[in-house]
């Protein structure tokens, strides 16, 4: 799977790189047949150092641009180095942001829009009906990666994965010994979530469904500010927002901001698949990926990781009830027990791991710095 630069795929953002990081975005659509990934690229026209490429992967619900909220909670800007996304490319990085074929509402509000070079442009959108944890494994990654590789130039590239994003890479590094992914980043990933989580994604869908009336194909061409459910949330005083009845599963309301809360409900969260659903149901309720023969040498695999020639670092929030502490703790004990490479993010829940009060200090900064010393172009 090779990309040629001379077709129309890479579309660049029509923004003016402002100084004094020169940022920019690019559109990329990685088909392989029938399936394809969309990827944004954030990049500095002129960074003082190239650090090589990243990909960024969000979490299940969620899809990628959860790394470019700021910290006033505003989304997509790129005349500023306050977001994750946008502070990896300041500092150099190459970095291509994820969004799993899952994610309807990116799909359905930009790509079929703005991406005439998609297979779905002008079309409305929706998830693929077999895309399963192990689909996404052992076809999406692999797809995703080499695009990555290809695109970029570099042979060793950084995976920083949030929550989801993790747990495919632990998974997508026991089924294949990778050469290309060597530094791995994961943000409140555990080895499995809790019976907690598969009993709110039915509330969860319900809201980013309700949320997400404007991507309807009758409602398609409308501006978001024209949908009654979007602009009620815009207008909602932020601690309505905050303090909704799922917020504490999802987040510490005591460590984000209104603004942020709302750019979540209104930009960022996903309908969850009922594939996917289903999967994580039965890996949920047996503690472990239950295809085949998984059962028999899912921690003995996940033990393997240990042996290859890669570096981990593992983030994890103390309020988490998604992912919570032990789980994390888990998941470095397996991966790598004698690395001090576990970093608490204090008052973090599970979203606000990422966007919270504390993150750009606790959380993007170190794992850049990280990165610094671990990347290799």
């Amino acid at each position: 799977m090779e990309f040629n630069p001379r077709i129309p795929t890479a579309r660049h953002d029509k923004v003016i790189p402002a100084p004094p990081f020169y940022l920019m975005g690019q559109d990329l659509l990685c088909i392989d047949h029938d399936k394809e990934i969309f990827i944004k690229r954030i990049f500095s026209i002129k960074p003082e150092i190239k650090r090589g490429a990243v990909i960024m992967a969000p979490g299940i619900a969620t899809n990628g641009n959860l790394f470019r909220i700021d910290s006033d909670g505003n989304c997509l800007l790129l005349n500023h180095n306050m977001s994750f996304a946008n502070l990896l490319a300041a500092e150099g990085f190459d970095v291509y942001i994820y969004h799993p074929r899952y994610t309807e509402r990116v799909y359905n509000r930009y790509v079929t829009r703005y991406c005439k070079d998609s297979l779905f442009y002008e079309k409305n959108y929706k998830a693929p009906p077999d895309l399963t944890f192990f689909e996404l494994v052992n076809s999406e990654l692999p797809q995703l990666i080499q695009f990555v590789v290809n695109h970029s130039g570099c042979e060793q590239i950084s995976w920083i994965g949030y929550s989801l994003g993790g747990m495919l890479i632990y998974a997508y590094c026991m089924e294949h010994d990778d050469p290309y992914i060597r530094n791995i980043i994961t943000i409140g990933s555990p080895i499995t979530f809790n019976q907690l989580f598969i009993r709110i994604i039915p509330y969860m869908n319900w809201a980013s469904k309700a949320l997400g009336l404007e991507e309807k194909s009758f409602l398609g061409r409308l501006s978001e500010n024209l949908v009654p459910l979007t602009r009620l949330i815009r207008n909602l005083p932020e601690w309505v927002v905050k303090y909704n009845i799922l917020a504490p599963f999802l987040f510490n309301p005591f460590n984000i901001n209104g603004a942020t809360v709302k750019t979540l409900l209104g930009k960022i969260i996903e309908p969850i698949p009922s594939p996917l659903e289903n999967c994580f149901a039965d890996f949920i309720n047996k503690g472990y990926p239950s295809q085949q023969n998984y059962a028999y040498y899912y921690l003995k695999a996940l033990r393997g990781l240990q042996k290859q020639d890669k570096q981990f670092l593992f983030f994890y929030g103390p309020f988490d009830v998604l992912a919570p502490p032990d789980s994390i703790f888990l998941a470095h004990e397996i991966i790598s027990p004698h690395c001090p490479n576990l970093i608490k993010v204090p008052l973090a829940g599970h979203l606000d791991l990422i966007v919270g009060h504390n993150s750009r200090y606790y959380l993007w900064q170190p794992a850049v710095e990280w990165l610094k010393d671990f990347a290799v172009i």
